[in-house]
This record gives C-alpha cells, structure tokens and sequence, in this order.
C-alpha cells in the first residue's frame, strides 16, 4: 500500500456513513468511489441515521461539539475530508506485485495529496492518509510499484486494438511468449516491438492501472492508463475510453519517464 509516512495515528478511518456525513458538512456531493450509504432510505430514516452517525462520530473525537452546540471538524480531520471531497484532480490506482497490491484514489491540490482506499478489515470504511507533496508522493510511488531500472533505449510504441489487445492479454497465461509476440506483430507490423511486449507480458512482476479524473465543474473528464513491468522493462498503455473508439498504444518507459508522467498528471 502506498503509505508515505503514514502510520496508523496518522491515518483516519471513517465508514461510508460518517464519510458522507464530513463530506455534506464540507458542502461535497462527489465523493468518488464511495457509494452514497444513503439510497434508499426514508426521510425520518435518514434522520435517524444521521444522529447515529454523529453520535459515532463525536465519540471519536472526529467531530467536536462546542459550548454553544455548534458542531466543528478537527483540523487533521476536515483537511482530508476537504481534499478527498472537494480536489478538482484524482487519480484511481490498482496494481499488482510480488510484494504488495493496492487499489485506491490519490486526491491531489498543489500542495498536498490524500489517499482514501477501502479498509482491509471491513469494505464499508475507508482510510484517509497524507502522502505529502505532489513530488513525494510520486517519488514513493515508483518504488511501490516495482518499475525496472533498465533502460532499453529507443523502442517504437505500437499501435493496436484495445478490444484485441485485451483478448491477447486475458489468454496470456494459455500460451508461450514466442505465439503471443506472433500475434502482436501481425496487429503492429512491428515484429522487435512485439517481441519484447510478448516477453513483458508473459513475465511479468508488476501490473496495473491509472485513471486520471479532472472536474470540469460539472462531471468527471478522465483518461486511462496501464502498465505491465518484467525484470528488465517497463511498457506503458494508453488507451481509448470512448465507447466508439478502439485504440490503444504501447511505449516502453524508463522509470525516470514514468515518475515524469505522473507527476504531469497530478500537476495537470
């Protein structure tokens, strides 16, 4: 998990009630990955359940109670609430290694990020955790992430199909590298490119997926990427998110280049 200076005093675990119940005090209605609890319920349900929440959530010390009956949100508390619902940039992480696998959103302002991922023990909380900078964060990510530190030198990236790209990959396991290198190049015309995203795929140490989300003021406007990582190489995977399009490229990546993309993302 990607927990930069994180330890368990430092992180803040909320269920999907009394996140919704922060967030509404904040004045966020986009909460992304977190479902509204809410659907569903009756007014005077609602009601109770809100007096339940608060009462759970004072009795944390998450929220404050003041003389006057005024309710207040502890510093620690409100700033990752405000980021996680309120940051007009996200980025939802999942990957996959021999070490570790992690799946969550990075919500990032210019000076600071917050992840929010759910909690092992109970998939109705989540935890929230400062990563620190921008800079940082992507510093750490790289490691956690298991990129190779080689570098290849100039391989072209390729150009293919999302949909067929995606049946090779889901059948990888069900065939040798040299027929999956076959494949890829009768799709790219690029028989060495090919070859070395076959062998990429086929060995792989570390996968995984990124979904850069901005707010427009009104939705979500997203692009994707992937990434599969062997011992000695990195390909990164762009690819088409509109359901009349089906593209998607491959490009081999130093982990300096990689750490240079995220921090253009998050940067954005």
């Amino acid at each position: 998990m990607l927990t930069i200076h994180a330890s368990k005093q430092e992180t803040i675990t909320l269920n999907d009630k009394e996140f919704f119940f922060l967030a509404g005090i904040i004045g966020s209605d986009r909460l992304l990955g977190v479902e509204d609890p809410f659907v569903g319920f009756l007014t005077e349900e609602i009601a109770v359940e809100w007096e339940k929440t608060k009462q759970s959530l004072l009795s944390k010390q998450y929220l404050i109670q003041e003389e006057g009956g005024e309710l207040s949100i502890p510093p620690e508390v409100f700033s990752r609430v405000a980021i996680a619902g309120l940051a007009e940039r996200a980025c939802w992480l999942k990957y996959e290694n021999q070490d570790s696998a992690f799946e969550g959103y990075l919500h990032v302002t210019d000076e600071r990020v917050i992840q929010v991922c759910r909690s092992g023990d109970d998939n109705r909380c989540y935890m929230l955790s400062e990563l620190g900078t921008i800079e940082q964060t992507c510093d750490q990510l790289v490691q956690d992430l298991a990129l190779s530190d080689q570098n290849w030198g100039d391989i072209p990236a390729l150009l293919l199909s999302r949909k067929e790209f995606g049946d090779i990959y889901t059948s990888v396991s069900e065939q040798n590298s040299d027929d999956i290198g076959d494949r890829l190049a009768r799709l790219t015309d690029d028989a060495e490119g090919s070859i070395a995203l076959a062998k990429c795929m086929k060995n792989k140490v570390s996968s995984g997926e990124l979904q850069l989300s901005i707010w427009n003021g009104i939705s979500w406007e997203s692009q994707n990427a992937a990434f599969i990582v062997n011992e000695s190489m990195n390909w990164l995977l762009r690819m088409s998110l509109e359901g009349d399009q089906d593209w998607l490229t491959a490009a081999p990546a130093t982990k300096e280049q990689f750490r240079h993309m995220l921090l253009m993302w998050l940067k954005q």
